[in-house]
């Protein structure tokens, strides 16, 4: 890959790629909860970067970090209720009553 950016996975990352270039940009629209994960994600990923002088940590981190930006300023309440649904599963210290594992939900599908 020649370039900085991956290619699309989700239908809404080229969107989320136009709206939020800079890690400025994503952070300026994140909720305040998200922010401090944001910093400490995208500290890491740099880090990493210098580390390996390779950028895929970073470009992964600002892949989610856009896809929780775009989340967040196209529906603010749902963003609301990630954070609350988090620090609830935080909290118990286990998954929410009926929820699946990610191999449960990949057989469901047949993947």
């Amino acid at each position: 890959m020649d370039g900085l950016e991956s290619a699309p996975e989700w239908v809404g990352d080229g969107r989320a790629a136009e709206l939020f270039g800079s890690p400025e940009l994503i952070r300026a629209v994140l909720l305040p909860e998200h922010a401090g994960e944001f910093d400490v994600a995208f500290d890491a990923a740099l880090s990493a970067a210098r580390r390996t002088l390779r950028l895929d940590q970073l470009r992964s981190t600002l892949q989610v970090w856009r896809r929780v930006a775009l989340l967040t300023r196209e529906d603010p309440e749902a963003a609301r209720r990630l954070v609350d649904t988090t620090v609830e599963v935080r909290r118990a210290g286990a998954s929410r009553p009926g929820s699946v594992s990610w191999d449960e939900l990949r057989a469901g599908l047949g993947l």
